[in-house]
């Protein structure tokens, strides 16, 4: 699972650089050397939600969640404080997504459906945080971010391809299909729910800073807002996660 192999790239990271700088300054409380650092960036991963549809209908015999890529591009300022430690901010622009199978049915078989959706959507994603600085060695630094994220939606799409069949008064076998285009965010037509536009949650990230002006990190975000949208009765919950690699250049 990639938040799992988030964990282990941290951790491996951790440990190897503290080999690799036994006999020096691993931590320097002094002042920190730039009072502003910026850097823009390339991200790419894969994006997803957590979900519990098939525990709130139990229409939804079957169910497959999975992720897609996601992309994109921002920029980075981090506030020295300290050496070891400053506070920074991002603002990225990303295309996140994923897709869901569904197999709905009623109760006596008598109307099966076979629902695929492809949901795709831009963010704003703007994430806060705590840096800490170590140094690996002379030319590598380690940092490890722990903060909150805030981003809204813009623009997405839902692309809904329905393959129904059902059972007439003749007990003949009815087949229908059924392809529809609607808005990810707050539209009536998404298949069960709607999506709120903005979302909140964690942001962890670590990476190295190669030289003056390289920078690579993974980042992982955690949604904790409930981004279902409904006028319905019954809201299933919905949570986006967000797992990505990053290249950039600091200036």
């Amino acid at each position: 699972m990639r938040i799992a192999g988030f964990y282990k790239f941290l951790i491996f990271i951790g440990i190897s650089l503290i080999y690799t700088n036994a006999n020096g300054q691993f931590i320097n409380f002094g002042p920190a050397k730039d009072f502003l650092e910026l850097d823009v960036h390339f991200q790419a991963g894969g994006s997803g939600v957590f979900q519990n549809y098939m525990k709130k209908f139990p229409e939804i015999k079957e169910l497959n969640t999975m992720a897609s890529t996601s992309y994109g591009i921002g920029a980075r300022a981090v506030f020295g404080i300290k050496d070891f430690i400053g506070f920074g901010t991002e603002l990225n622009l990303k295309l996140d997504g994923y897709n869901l199978d569904l197999a709905v049915s009623n109760d006596n078989g008598t109307n099966i459906s076979n629902i695929f959706l492809h949901n795709r959507y831009l963010y704003a994603h703007i994430p806060v945080f705590v840096s800490f600085r170590f140094n690996a060695s002379t030319a590598v630094r380690w940092n490890v971010d722990f903060g909150m994220y805030y981003e809204y939606g813009f623009a997405g799409k839902q692309k809904q391809s329905i393959y129904t069949t059902s059972l007439n008064e003749l007990g003949q076998l009815v087949p229908q299909e059924v392809y529809l285009d609607p808005s990810y965010f707050v539209s009536d037509e998404t298949f069960i729910n709607s999506f709120f536009r903005s979302d909140i949650g964690f942001h962890i990230a670590t990476g190295l800073r190669l030289g003056r002006h390289i920078n690579v990190s993974a980042k992982l975000d955690l949604g904790i807002k409930n981004i279902s949208y409904t006028d319905g009765l019954v809201n299933p919950s919905i949570y986006n996660y967000n797992v990505t690699g990053c290249v950039g250049y600091e200036f």
